[in-house]
């Protein structure tokens, strides 16, 4: 069952939720130090935002090489078995089943649809850190992290769609969440302005 980010999670207790929460926090530290890297240097050199894209995604890549190791023992895999699930991956974003099980068909792993499924993604991903990366051009990473903010709220009204797998009805707290998230963008965006209106 896919479920909403933060809705019937597992025992571990407010502790355990206290701590990933820090984490969670922690791990936007560099995006944010990446952002104001970015809009520093974007304002001082005039650089292609899919050349910029691409110079990430390469350097993400291969700092995804030594990260594949405490990646897999986070998740129980042996090191040994990195090399296979790797070439079993590529396997299936090329339409071909590593996994079939003919007693249980259901624990196979049905890589006929993800070519399509996989680069639809990457293609949507692309565009979004394309988009990113324009917003800190012409923009500034203020509101860069102010659209990202947008992205809550979004989110949150596209998981109770009722075509979404695992969808959630909206509950009380999920609208005056929404309208917590709304209302400090606007002030944030706009409070300068209408202070400036009526003379505060």
């Amino acid at each position: 069952e896919i479920r909403r980010p933060g809705r019937g999670a597992g025992g571990g207790g407010g502790a355990q939720n206290l701590m990933w929460s820090g984490v969670m926090i922690l791990s936007c530290v560099p995006m944010a130090l990446s952002s104001v890297y970015k809009e520093k240097v974007m304002n001082n050199v005039d650089m292609d935002a899919v050349l910029l894209n691409g110079y990430i995604a390469l350097y993400q890549f291969i700092a995804c090489i030594p990260s594949a190791i405490p990646a897999a023992l986070a998740q129980g895999m042996a090191i040994e078995d990195i090399p296979s699930n790797t070439i079993n991956g590529f396997k299936c974003y090329m339409g071909i089943d590593s996994v079939t099980n003919s007693t249980d068909p259901s624990l196979d792993d049905h890589c006929h649809s993800a070519p399509v499924d996989v680069s639809v993604y990457l293609g949507f991903n692309v565009l979004y850190n394309i988009l990113m990366i324009l917003i800190m051009k012409y923009g500034s990473a203020n509101i860069m992290f102010m659209a990202l903010t947008l992205m809550v709220p979004m989110g949150n009204v596209a998981f109770s769609l009722p075509w979404v797998p695992g969808h959630q009805d909206l509950t009380p707290f999920d609208y005056s969440g929404l309208a917590v998230i709304l209302s400090g963008l606007i002030t944030y965006r706009f409070g300068g302005a209408l202070g400036r209106l009526v003379g505060c």
